[in-house]
Protein backbone atom coordinates (compact mmCIF):
# COMPACT_ATOMS: atom_id res chain seq x y z
CA UNK A 1 0.00 0.00 0.00
CA UNK A 2 1.46 3.37 -1.02
CA UNK A 3 -0.09 6.48 0.39
CA UNK A 4 0.05 10.09 -0.65
CA UNK A 5 3.32 11.82 -0.25
CA UNK A 6 5.14 9.47 2.10
CA UNK A 7 8.31 11.31 3.10
CA UNK A 8 8.63 13.81 0.31
CA UNK A 9 11.15 15.42 2.62
CA UNK A 10 13.06 13.32 5.12
CA UNK A 11 15.19 14.84 7.89
CA UNK A 12 14.48 12.92 11.01
CA UNK A 13 17.63 12.34 12.98
CA UNK A 14 19.50 15.61 13.31
CA UNK A 15 17.07 18.20 12.01
CA UNK A 16 13.31 18.20 12.14
CA UNK A 17 11.12 18.50 9.08
CA UNK A 18 7.66 19.97 9.66
CA UNK A 19 5.15 17.40 10.82
CA UNK A 20 2.17 16.86 13.08
CA UNK A 21 1.65 14.12 15.63
CA UNK A 22 -1.72 13.61 17.22
CA UNK A 23 -1.57 11.57 20.40
CA UNK A 24 -5.04 10.82 21.55
CA UNK A 25 -6.52 9.20 24.63
CA UNK A 26 -3.19 9.84 26.21
CA UNK A 27 -3.91 13.24 24.81
CA UNK A 28 -1.17 15.35 23.19
CA UNK A 29 -1.43 17.33 20.00
CA UNK A 30 2.18 18.11 19.10
CA UNK A 31 3.70 20.29 16.43
CA UNK A 32 7.33 19.61 15.55
CA UNK A 33 8.84 21.99 13.04
CA UNK A 34 12.20 23.36 11.86
CA UNK A 35 14.08 22.78 15.11
CA UNK A 36 17.12 20.75 15.92
CA UNK A 37 16.51 17.85 18.20
CA UNK A 38 17.17 18.56 21.84
CA UNK A 39 17.34 16.55 25.03
CA UNK A 40 14.29 16.36 27.23
CA UNK A 41 14.94 17.54 30.77
CA UNK A 42 15.24 14.69 33.22
CA UNK A 43 15.41 11.86 30.68
CA UNK A 44 18.74 12.07 28.89
CA UNK A 45 17.04 11.24 25.57
CA UNK A 46 17.34 13.17 22.33
CA UNK A 47 13.86 13.79 21.00
CA UNK A 48 12.22 16.07 18.45
CA UNK A 49 11.42 19.26 20.30
CA UNK A 50 7.64 19.63 20.64
CA UNK A 51 5.56 22.75 20.93
CA UNK A 52 2.32 22.42 22.81
CA UNK A 53 -0.96 23.42 21.21
CA UNK A 54 -3.40 24.69 23.81
CA UNK A 55 -2.47 24.03 27.43
CA UNK A 56 -1.39 20.41 27.21
CA UNK A 57 2.03 20.96 28.77
CA UNK A 58 0.91 23.72 31.12
CA UNK A 59 0.59 22.85 34.79
CA UNK A 60 -2.64 24.54 35.87
CA UNK A 61 -2.66 26.44 39.16
CA UNK A 62 -4.42 24.69 42.00
CA UNK A 63 -7.86 26.32 42.33
CA UNK A 64 -8.86 27.78 45.65
CA UNK A 65 -11.17 25.44 47.53
CA UNK A 66 -14.75 26.64 47.71
CA UNK A 67 -18.31 25.39 48.05
CA UNK A 68 -18.10 23.48 44.76
CA UNK A 69 -14.37 22.61 44.71
CA UNK A 70 -12.02 20.65 46.98
CA UNK A 71 -8.27 20.14 46.69
CA UNK A 72 -6.07 17.25 47.78
CA UNK A 73 -2.44 16.19 47.50
CA UNK A 74 0.07 13.46 48.25
CA UNK A 75 3.66 12.55 47.32
CA UNK A 76 4.36 14.22 43.96
CA UNK A 77 0.65 14.42 42.99
CA UNK A 78 -1.99 17.07 43.63
CA UNK A 79 -5.57 17.31 42.48
CA UNK A 80 -8.92 19.02 42.49
CA UNK A 81 -12.49 17.81 42.38
CA UNK A 82 -15.17 20.28 41.33
CA UNK A 83 -18.88 19.70 40.85
CA UNK A 84 -21.04 21.50 38.33
CA UNK A 85 -22.80 23.36 41.12
CA UNK A 86 -22.92 23.60 44.90
CA UNK A 87 -26.70 23.45 44.48
CA UNK A 88 -28.55 20.91 42.35
CA UNK A 89 -32.12 21.10 41.19
CA UNK A 90 -34.43 18.97 43.33
CA UNK A 91 -36.38 16.19 41.64
CA UNK A 92 -35.85 12.98 39.74
CA UNK A 93 -33.08 12.49 37.18
CA UNK A 94 -31.36 15.87 37.50
CA UNK A 95 -27.88 16.02 35.92
CA UNK A 96 -24.75 16.58 38.00
CA UNK A 97 -21.10 16.47 36.92
CA UNK A 98 -17.77 16.22 38.70
CA UNK A 99 -14.51 17.28 37.06
CA UNK A 100 -11.40 15.71 38.61
CA UNK A 101 -7.93 16.99 37.67
CA UNK A 102 -4.73 15.18 38.67
CA UNK A 103 -1.43 17.04 38.28
CA UNK A 104 1.93 15.39 38.96
CA UNK A 105 4.79 17.43 40.36
CA UNK A 106 7.01 18.56 37.48
CA UNK A 107 10.11 18.28 39.66
CA UNK A 108 9.39 14.59 40.20
CA UNK A 109 10.02 13.71 36.56
CA UNK A 110 13.37 12.01 37.04
CA UNK A 111 14.41 9.13 34.84
CA UNK A 112 12.38 6.03 35.65
CA UNK A 113 13.75 2.57 34.82
CA UNK A 114 11.92 1.37 31.71
CA UNK A 115 10.66 -1.90 30.30
CA UNK A 116 9.42 -1.08 26.80
CA UNK A 117 8.07 -3.38 24.08
CA UNK A 118 7.61 -2.38 20.43
CA UNK A 119 5.01 -4.46 18.54
CA UNK A 120 5.38 -3.80 14.80
CA UNK A 121 3.02 -4.74 11.98
CA UNK A 122 4.94 -6.43 9.15
CA UNK A 123 1.91 -7.52 7.12
CA UNK A 124 1.94 -7.29 3.33
CA UNK A 125 0.35 -3.83 3.30
CA UNK A 126 3.43 -2.43 5.11
CA UNK A 127 5.69 -3.35 2.20
CA UNK A 128 7.88 -0.56 0.84
CA UNK A 129 8.50 2.86 2.31
CA UNK A 130 6.19 2.41 5.29
CA UNK A 131 8.08 -0.60 6.63
CA UNK A 132 11.47 0.98 5.87
CA UNK A 133 10.58 4.10 7.82
CA UNK A 134 8.92 2.16 10.64
CA UNK A 135 12.10 0.12 11.05
CA UNK A 136 14.20 3.29 10.94
CA UNK A 137 12.07 4.94 13.63
CA UNK A 138 12.24 1.83 15.84
CA UNK A 139 16.02 1.69 15.54
CA UNK A 140 16.24 5.40 16.36
CA UNK A 141 14.17 4.82 19.47
CA UNK A 142 16.43 2.00 20.64
CA UNK A 143 19.51 4.14 20.02
CA UNK A 144 18.03 6.81 22.27
CA UNK A 145 17.25 4.43 25.15
CA UNK A 146 19.64 4.21 28.06
CA UNK A 147 21.83 1.17 28.51
CA UNK A 148 20.03 0.15 31.71
CA UNK A 149 16.57 0.36 30.14
CA UNK A 150 15.04 -2.91 28.98
CA UNK A 151 13.50 -3.52 25.57
CA UNK A 152 11.69 -6.29 23.69
CA UNK A 153 10.62 -6.35 20.06
CA UNK A 154 7.76 -8.28 18.43
CA UNK A 155 6.67 -8.31 14.81
CA UNK A 156 3.41 -9.73 13.56
CA UNK A 157 1.53 -10.45 10.36
CA UNK A 158 -0.61 -13.59 10.13
CA UNK A 159 1.42 -14.83 13.11
CA UNK A 160 3.50 -13.12 15.79
CA UNK A 161 7.20 -13.62 16.51
CA UNK A 162 9.38 -12.32 19.34
CA UNK A 163 12.41 -10.85 17.58
CA UNK A 164 14.04 -9.84 20.87
CA UNK A 165 13.02 -11.06 24.35
CA UNK A 166 13.16 -8.43 27.09
CA UNK A 167 16.80 -7.54 27.76
CA UNK A 168 19.05 -4.64 28.78
CA UNK A 169 19.35 -2.22 25.89
CA UNK A 170 23.11 -1.91 26.35
CA UNK A 171 23.52 -5.64 25.79
CA UNK A 172 21.36 -5.96 22.64
CA UNK A 173 21.29 -2.55 20.93
CA UNK A 174 23.40 -3.38 17.89
CA UNK A 175 22.13 -6.94 17.42
CA UNK A 176 18.49 -5.83 17.70
CA UNK A 177 19.03 -3.07 15.15
CA UNK A 178 20.36 -5.68 12.74
CA UNK A 179 17.40 -7.99 13.40
CA UNK A 180 14.91 -5.17 12.83
CA UNK A 181 16.60 -4.23 9.58
CA UNK A 182 16.17 -7.80 8.33
CA UNK A 183 12.38 -7.82 8.72
CA UNK A 184 10.23 -8.06 5.58
CA UNK A 185 6.52 -7.61 4.88
CA UNK A 186 4.06 -10.39 4.04
CA UNK A 187 0.82 -11.95 5.23
CA UNK A 188 -2.25 -10.64 7.03
CA UNK A 189 -2.77 -8.44 10.07
CA UNK A 190 -3.42 -10.42 13.27
CA UNK A 191 -3.34 -7.52 15.74
CA UNK A 192 -4.38 -9.50 18.87
CA UNK A 193 -1.64 -12.06 18.29
CA UNK A 194 0.97 -9.31 18.10
CA UNK A 195 -0.37 -7.48 21.14
CA UNK A 196 -0.60 -10.67 23.23
CA UNK A 197 2.95 -11.63 22.26
CA UNK A 198 4.21 -8.17 23.25
CA UNK A 199 2.53 -8.22 26.66
CA UNK A 200 3.76 -11.76 27.31
CA UNK A 201 7.32 -10.80 26.31
CA UNK A 202 7.20 -8.00 28.84
CA UNK A 203 5.73 -10.01 31.70
CA UNK A 204 7.82 -13.15 31.20
CA UNK A 205 10.97 -11.08 30.72
CA UNK A 206 10.48 -9.27 34.00
CA UNK A 207 9.86 -12.54 35.81
CA UNK A 208 13.09 -13.99 34.39
CA UNK A 209 15.13 -10.90 35.18
CA UNK A 210 17.64 -11.23 38.00
CA UNK A 211 16.57 -7.75 39.12
CA UNK A 212 12.88 -8.69 39.10
CA UNK A 213 10.44 -5.96 38.15
CA UNK A 214 12.84 -3.47 39.74
CA UNK A 215 10.02 -0.91 39.95
CA UNK A 216 10.22 -0.52 36.20
CA UNK A 217 7.68 1.52 34.26
CA UNK A 218 6.09 -0.86 31.77
CA UNK A 219 4.75 0.08 28.33
CA UNK A 220 3.77 -1.65 25.09
CA UNK A 221 3.60 0.36 21.85
CA UNK A 222 1.47 -1.23 19.10
CA UNK A 223 2.08 -0.13 15.49
CA UNK A 224 -0.23 -1.05 12.59
CA UNK A 225 -1.42 0.20 9.22
CA UNK A 226 -4.36 -2.17 8.95
CA UNK A 227 -7.49 -3.49 10.54
CA UNK A 228 -9.21 -6.77 11.27
CA UNK A 229 -12.38 -7.92 12.97
CA UNK A 230 -10.79 -8.55 16.36
CA UNK A 231 -11.24 -5.18 18.09
CA UNK A 232 -12.99 -6.57 21.22
CA UNK A 233 -10.17 -9.05 21.78
CA UNK A 234 -7.49 -6.37 21.41
CA UNK A 235 -9.31 -3.99 23.74
CA UNK A 236 -9.65 -6.75 26.32
CA UNK A 237 -5.91 -7.46 26.12
CA UNK A 238 -5.11 -3.76 26.52
CA UNK A 239 -7.48 -3.35 29.47
CA UNK A 240 -6.15 -6.47 31.18
CA UNK A 241 -2.61 -5.14 30.71
CA UNK A 242 -3.56 -1.79 32.23
CA UNK A 243 -4.97 -3.62 35.24
CA UNK A 244 -1.48 -5.11 35.70
CA UNK A 245 0.26 -1.75 35.47
CA UNK A 246 1.23 -1.97 31.79
CA UNK A 247 0.37 1.04 29.64
CA UNK A 248 -0.59 0.22 26.03
CA UNK A 249 -0.27 2.88 23.33
CA UNK A 250 -1.16 2.46 19.67
CA UNK A 251 0.01 4.13 16.49
CA UNK A 252 -1.86 3.95 13.21
CA UNK A 253 0.21 4.41 10.05
CA UNK A 254 -1.20 5.74 6.80
CA UNK A 255 -4.78 6.30 5.75
CA UNK A 256 -6.33 2.82 5.74
CA UNK A 257 -6.16 1.70 9.37
CA UNK A 258 -9.26 1.74 11.58
CA UNK A 259 -8.92 4.68 13.98
CA UNK A 260 -11.83 3.46 16.12
CA UNK A 261 -9.98 0.15 16.59
CA UNK A 262 -6.57 1.64 17.34
CA UNK A 263 -8.02 4.44 19.44
CA UNK A 264 -10.06 1.92 21.43
CA UNK A 265 -6.94 -0.12 22.18
CA UNK A 266 -5.12 2.97 23.50
CA UNK A 267 -8.11 4.05 25.58
CA UNK A 268 -8.44 0.59 27.10
CA UNK A 269 -4.70 0.50 27.79
CA UNK A 270 -4.62 4.04 29.27
CA UNK A 271 -2.06 5.00 26.65
CA UNK A 272 -1.74 7.34 23.67
CA UNK A 273 -3.25 6.93 20.23
CA UNK A 274 -1.31 8.44 17.36
CA UNK A 275 -2.10 8.93 13.69
CA UNK A 276 1.03 9.32 11.56
CA UNK A 277 1.20 9.88 7.84
CA UNK A 278 4.80 10.91 7.26
CA UNK A 279 8.33 10.20 8.44
CA UNK A 280 9.03 12.85 11.07
CA UNK A 281 5.81 12.15 12.92
CA UNK A 282 6.52 8.43 12.99
CA UNK A 283 9.81 9.06 14.79
CA UNK A 284 8.29 11.81 16.95
CA UNK A 285 5.54 9.52 18.23
CA UNK A 286 7.95 6.83 19.37
CA UNK A 287 10.32 9.36 20.92
CA UNK A 288 7.50 10.99 22.85
CA UNK A 289 6.44 7.56 24.09
CA UNK A 290 9.97 7.06 25.38
CA UNK A 291 10.14 10.45 27.09
CA UNK A 292 6.67 10.13 28.63
CA UNK A 293 7.45 6.67 29.98
CA UNK A 294 10.75 7.89 31.44
CA UNK A 295 9.07 10.77 33.29
CA UNK A 296 6.37 8.64 34.91
CA UNK A 297 5.54 9.94 38.39
CA UNK A 298 2.68 7.63 39.40
CA UNK A 299 1.31 4.30 38.21
CA UNK A 300 -2.00 2.46 38.67
CA UNK A 301 -3.61 5.75 39.68
CA UNK A 302 -7.21 5.28 40.84
CA UNK A 303 -9.83 7.71 42.12
CA UNK A 304 -12.19 6.08 44.62
CA UNK A 305 -15.55 7.87 44.93
CA UNK A 306 -18.46 7.09 47.21
CA UNK A 307 -21.83 8.03 45.70
CA UNK A 308 -24.16 9.45 48.38
CA UNK A 309 -27.82 8.52 48.73
CA UNK A 310 -29.85 10.14 45.98
CA UNK A 311 -26.97 10.21 43.47
CA UNK A 312 -26.44 7.68 40.68
CA UNK A 313 -23.25 7.23 38.65
CA UNK A 314 -23.85 7.32 34.86
CA UNK A 315 -20.43 7.26 33.18
CA UNK A 316 -16.89 8.56 33.29
CA UNK A 317 -14.79 10.08 30.52
CA UNK A 318 -11.02 9.91 30.86
CA UNK A 319 -10.94 6.79 33.04
CA UNK A 320 -12.30 3.26 33.10
CA UNK A 321 -14.91 2.78 35.82
CA UNK A 322 -15.60 -0.17 38.10
CA UNK A 323 -18.87 0.22 40.01
CA UNK A 324 -19.48 -1.66 43.25
CA UNK A 325 -22.81 -0.53 44.65
CA UNK A 326 -22.30 3.09 45.66
CA UNK A 327 -18.53 2.90 45.32
CA UNK A 328 -16.92 3.77 42.00
CA UNK A 329 -13.25 3.16 41.14
CA UNK A 330 -12.03 5.44 38.35
CA UNK A 331 -8.85 3.94 36.91
CA UNK A 332 -6.63 6.59 35.33
CA UNK A 333 -3.38 4.68 34.81
CA UNK A 334 0.01 6.39 34.82
CA UNK A 335 0.71 10.09 35.44
CA UNK A 336 3.64 11.87 33.79
CA UNK A 337 5.59 14.89 34.97
CA UNK A 338 4.00 18.22 34.09
CA UNK A 339 1.03 16.69 32.28
CA UNK A 340 -2.36 16.96 33.97
CA UNK A 341 -4.99 14.25 33.49
CA UNK A 342 -8.71 14.85 33.85
CA UNK A 343 -11.73 12.69 34.56
CA UNK A 344 -15.27 13.90 33.90
CA UNK A 345 -17.93 12.07 35.91
CA UNK A 346 -21.59 12.21 34.84
CA UNK A 347 -24.24 11.53 37.47
CA UNK A 348 -27.95 12.04 38.09
CA UNK A 349 -29.62 13.09 41.34
CA UNK A 350 -32.96 12.22 42.89
CA UNK A 351 -32.89 14.57 45.87
CA UNK A 352 -35.76 16.25 47.65
CA UNK A 353 -35.48 20.01 48.26
CA UNK A 354 -33.32 20.75 51.30
CA UNK A 355 -31.51 17.43 51.21
CA UNK A 356 -27.74 17.29 50.82
CA UNK A 357 -25.46 14.83 49.04
CA UNK A 358 -22.05 14.45 50.67
CA UNK A 359 -19.33 13.14 48.35
CA UNK A 360 -16.23 11.50 49.79
CA UNK A 361 -13.32 9.64 48.29
CA UNK A 362 -9.61 9.08 47.98
CA UNK A 363 -6.83 8.82 45.42
CA UNK A 364 -4.38 5.91 45.42
CA UNK A 365 -1.32 5.32 43.26
CA UNK A 366 2.01 3.55 43.11
CA UNK A 367 5.14 5.63 43.05
CA UNK A 368 7.97 4.78 40.67
CA UNK A 369 9.86 2.11 42.54
CA UNK A 370 6.74 0.29 43.70
CA UNK A 371 5.69 2.06 46.90
CA UNK A 372 2.04 2.88 47.54
CA UNK A 373 0.61 6.34 48.20
CA UNK A 374 -2.81 7.75 49.07
CA UNK A 375 -4.55 11.09 49.41
CA UNK A 376 -7.94 11.76 50.96
CA UNK A 377 -10.42 13.74 48.88
CA UNK A 378 -12.15 16.13 51.31
CA UNK A 379 -15.91 15.91 51.63
CA UNK A 380 -17.85 17.94 49.09
CA UNK A 381 -21.51 18.83 49.73
CA UNK A 382 -24.25 19.44 47.15
CA UNK A 383 -27.55 20.92 48.32
CA UNK A 384 -30.83 20.17 46.50
CA UNK A 385 -32.90 23.26 45.80
CA UNK A 386 -36.36 23.75 44.28
CA UNK A 387 -35.35 27.22 43.08
CA UNK A 388 -33.99 27.03 39.52
CA UNK A 389 -32.59 30.57 39.78
CA UNK A 390 -30.70 29.60 42.93
CA UNK A 391 -29.22 26.61 41.12
CA UNK A 392 -28.23 28.81 38.17
CA UNK A 393 -26.49 31.31 40.48
CA UNK A 394 -24.43 28.48 41.96
CA UNK A 395 -23.33 26.93 38.65
CA UNK A 396 -19.63 26.23 38.21
CA UNK A 397 -19.17 27.54 34.69
CA UNK A 398 -15.67 26.08 34.41
CA UNK A 399 -17.05 22.57 34.93
CA UNK A 400 -19.86 23.22 32.45
CA UNK A 401 -17.25 24.42 29.95
CA UNK A 402 -15.45 21.10 30.40
CA UNK A 403 -18.72 19.19 29.93
CA UNK A 404 -19.44 21.08 26.71
CA UNK A 405 -15.90 20.51 25.43
CA UNK A 406 -15.93 16.76 26.08
CA UNK A 407 -19.43 16.25 24.66
CA UNK A 408 -18.43 18.21 21.56
CA UNK A 409 -15.35 16.02 21.13
CA UNK A 410 -17.50 12.90 21.31
CA UNK A 411 -19.77 14.31 18.59
CA UNK A 412 -16.73 15.31 16.54
CA UNK A 413 -15.42 11.74 16.56
CA UNK A 414 -18.88 10.69 15.39
CA UNK A 415 -18.72 13.37 12.67
CA UNK A 416 -15.34 12.09 11.48
CA UNK A 417 -16.76 8.57 11.22
CA UNK A 418 -19.85 9.81 9.36
CA UNK A 419 -17.62 11.67 6.89
CA UNK A 420 -15.36 8.64 6.43
CA UNK A 421 -18.50 6.59 5.68
CA UNK A 422 -19.48 9.10 2.98
CA UNK A 423 -22.27 10.84 4.91
CA UNK A 424 -21.04 14.42 4.60
CA UNK A 425 -24.40 15.93 5.52
CA UNK A 426 -24.46 14.08 8.84
CA UNK A 427 -20.87 15.16 9.51
CA UNK A 428 -21.70 18.80 8.77
CA UNK A 429 -24.78 18.73 10.99
CA UNK A 430 -22.78 17.37 13.92
CA UNK A 431 -19.97 19.89 13.45
CA UNK A 432 -22.41 22.79 13.19
CA UNK A 433 -24.07 21.67 16.42
CA UNK A 434 -20.65 21.58 18.07
CA UNK A 435 -19.72 25.07 16.90
CA UNK A 436 -23.02 26.47 18.12
CA UNK A 437 -22.77 24.81 21.54
CA UNK A 438 -19.13 25.77 22.03
CA UNK A 439 -19.74 29.43 21.18
CA UNK A 440 -22.70 29.55 23.54
CA UNK A 441 -20.71 27.99 26.39
CA UNK A 442 -17.76 30.32 25.76
CA UNK A 443 -19.99 33.33 26.43
CA UNK A 444 -20.65 32.15 30.01
CA UNK A 445 -17.29 30.56 30.79
CA UNK A 446 -14.43 32.22 32.73
CA UNK A 447 -11.61 33.60 30.59
CA UNK A 448 -9.24 30.60 30.41
CA UNK A 449 -12.05 28.15 29.68
CA UNK A 450 -13.69 30.54 27.22
CA UNK A 451 -10.44 30.80 25.27
CA UNK A 452 -10.15 27.01 25.06
CA UNK A 453 -13.76 26.66 23.89
CA UNK A 454 -13.19 29.30 21.20
CA UNK A 455 -10.06 27.47 20.00
CA UNK A 456 -12.03 24.23 19.85
CA UNK A 457 -14.78 25.92 17.85
CA UNK A 458 -12.28 27.35 15.35
CA UNK A 459 -10.69 23.92 14.99
CA UNK A 460 -14.08 22.44 14.11
CA UNK A 461 -14.79 25.13 11.53
CA UNK A 462 -11.44 24.30 9.94
CA UNK A 463 -12.31 20.60 9.94
CA UNK A 464 -15.65 21.30 8.28
CA UNK A 465 -13.82 23.25 5.57
CA UNK A 466 -11.41 20.33 5.08
CA UNK A 467 -14.29 17.91 4.79
CA UNK A 468 -15.97 20.16 2.26
CA UNK A 469 -12.91 20.43 0.05
CA UNK A 470 -12.08 16.72 -0.23
CA UNK A 471 -13.94 13.55 -1.09
CA UNK A 472 -14.04 11.09 1.84
CA UNK A 473 -12.40 8.39 -0.29
CA UNK A 474 -9.47 10.62 -1.30
CA UNK A 475 -6.13 10.56 0.49
CA UNK A 476 -6.62 14.11 1.77
CA UNK A 477 -10.13 13.24 2.92
CA UNK A 478 -8.94 10.18 4.84
CA UNK A 479 -6.18 12.24 6.46
CA UNK A 480 -8.68 14.92 7.49
CA UNK A 481 -11.01 12.35 9.06
CA UNK A 482 -8.20 10.66 10.99
CA UNK A 483 -6.80 13.94 12.30
CA UNK A 484 -10.28 14.97 13.43
CA UNK A 485 -10.90 11.68 15.21
CA UNK A 486 -7.47 11.48 16.86
CA UNK A 487 -7.30 15.07 18.14
CA UNK A 488 -10.76 14.78 19.68
CA UNK A 489 -10.04 11.42 21.30
CA UNK A 490 -7.21 13.33 23.01
CA UNK A 491 -9.70 15.63 24.72
CA UNK A 492 -11.16 12.85 26.85
CA UNK A 493 -8.54 12.91 29.60
CA UNK A 494 -6.19 15.77 28.73
CA UNK A 495 -7.31 19.20 27.62
CA UNK A 496 -6.41 19.28 23.93
CA UNK A 497 -7.98 22.65 23.13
Amino acid sequence: MVFGNWFATRKVRHGATAGVVVLATGGLFLLHANAATQGNVGTGYDVPSPVAVGNVFATPPLPVAGPDTVTFSGPHVRGTMAVSGAHALAGDGQPLYADITLTPDASAGEHAPLALVIVLDTSGSMEGEKLREAKSAAKELIRNMRDDDEVAFVHYASEAEVVQPLARVGAVRELLASRIEGLSASGGTAIPLGLAAGVNALQSGLLRSERGTDGRVKRVVLVSDGLDSSRPRSEFLAQDSAEKGITVSSMGIGVDFDEAYMGGVARSGHGNFGFVNDGPTLTAFLQRELVETATTVAQSTTVHLHMPEGVRFVKATGASADVHGRDVDLKVGALYADTAKRVLVQMTTDLAAGKTADFSGSLTWKTVGGGGAEATIPQLEVLASADANDVARNRNETVFARVTSVEASERQVEAAQAYADGNQQRANDLIQTNVRMLKKAAMAAPAPAASALSAQSLSYESTMASFGSSAPSSTSGKIAAKHAAASNMANSNKSAF
